[in-house]
């Protein structure tokens, strides 16, 4: 878990450094700029600092992701190096080694590795002075490119144009009429257009060819990997050829 978070902060870096132009002006106005530069010094300081902005972006993603409060959730990071450990509602970080100036955490959910990172002293102690309302709202991160790529575990209610990948669980309450529709291709596609809910809301599922006698009324699915779109203005989710639809619950038979 430790590399793999290390490899994604080093392709957020990469991101930061091509795209420094376009990138500097929010570093300015989100991070105080005593942490973006330490001094004169030779380049290898600012790159060390750059790394550790695109960790800071991570956490604030990860904060998205489990619904915390991000600025609670990076406090806490400061009081993990101080004591050891610290939540933030479920989530529990803790500086599992600590060495001069620089301490690694780990971060979990009901003992569940959520990240595992290394954060400076300097850079833990200007957590609190992050302007997070700075970032911008559409596209927030480089850090937000690579989130959005992951399904998410929501409940319907939470679904909105701004994710892009879920996993859901709902019980099938209603199924249109199978139609035939053409590709651009020529070729003929059944299509038929379920609504699931889970008790939050509900959300249409459009069923293409073989999904179609997958599911009946009654039934209750899960969706892996889906893809949230809009269609004709309403949110719907789809389940691709990367996407898993399976039923968890058969009661339409």
């Amino acid at each position: 878990m430790y590399s793999t978070t290390l490899d994604e902060t080093h392709k957020i870096f990469e991101r930061l450094k091509s795209n420094a132009a376009k990138y500097n002006e929010i570093l300015l106005r989100v991070f105080p700029k005593r942490m973006l530069h330490y001094g004169r010094g030779r380049p290898r300081g600012k790159r060390q600092s750059m790394a550790e902005v695109a960790r800071i972006w991570y956490l604030i993603r990860i904060s998205q992701k489990y619904g915390l409060d991000t600025q609670k959730f990076l406090r806490t990071f400061l009081d993990a190096w101080t004591h050891g450990k610290a939540s933030c509602k479920d989530i529990l970080v803790q500086c599992r080694q600590k060495t001069i100036g620089e301490g690694v955490f780990l971060v979990t959910q009901d003992q569940k590795v959520v990240a595992q990172l290394s954060l400076s002293e300097t850079a833990l102690k200007y957590l609190p002075e992050v302007d997070l309302e700075s970032l911008p709202r559409e596209e927030r991160t480089p850090a937000a490119r690579i989130e959005k790529m992951r399904p998410i575990d929501m409940k319907i209610k939470d679904v909105n144009s701004a994710v892009k990948w879920v996993n859901l669980e709902a019980r099938v309450v209603e199924k249109s009429v199978t139609k035939t529709v053409f590709s651009r291709f020529g070729n003929p596609l059944g299509v038929s257009t379920a609504i699931i809910n889970d008790k939050t809301g509900s959300i249409k599922l459009p069923l293409w060819n073989a999904q179609i006698g997958l599911i009946s009324v009654g039934d209750t699915v899960q969706i892996e990997n889906g893809r949230v779109g809009m269609f004709r203005g309403e949110l719907q989710v789809s389940v691709g050829k990367n996407g898993k639809l399976k039923v968890v619950e058969n009661k339409s038979r």
